[in-house]
């Protein structure tokens, strides 16, 4: 018996990192393309151009993960409410993990390194198990 068919939910789990993975490199993509073109084109300030294209990737990250990663119907209001609740969690142990780890001598570029990871577990469990569960 294959791990396919004896764990179905490992072999979609796995579609759906995957998908994650891919889903997140399009979303940071994107939000870095708004950040530059409004900071260096069109000489918005650094904060307005990083929030606008911080909150275009969390859009587009959500969006991609309700349809193709998660293939979820869950309404709009309620799982956007529920992501965006996921997001800020995530961020607050980013930055804590983050500063923790630099309070504990660790260089900047691990501590970092360990803090996004730790996000982004934390995202796709989240949207896993709770905003995209209908």
């Amino acid at each position: 018996m294959s791990t396919s068919t004896a764990f179905p939910d490992v072999r979609e789990t796995h579609r759906q990192v995957w998908r994650y993975a891919v889903t997140g490199v399009i979303n940071t993509a994107l939000g870095l393309l708004v950040i530059l073109i409004l900071h260096v084109v069109l000489n918005v300030g650094l904060v307005v151009s990083n929030a606008v294209g911080y909150g275009v990737g969390v859009v587009c990250s959500f969006l991609l993960n309700r349809s193709w990663t998660f293939s979820s119907q869950a309404k709009i209001l309620s799982a956007g409410s529920k992501y965006l609740a996921t997001v800020g969690i995530a961020f607050v142990v980013c930055i804590t993990v983050l500063t923790s780890l630099q309070a504990a001598g660790t260089t900047y570029l691990v501590a970092q390194i360990i803090g996004t990871f730790l996000y982004s577990i934390i995202v796709f469990l989240g949207a896993k198990y709770v905003t995209f569960t209908s």
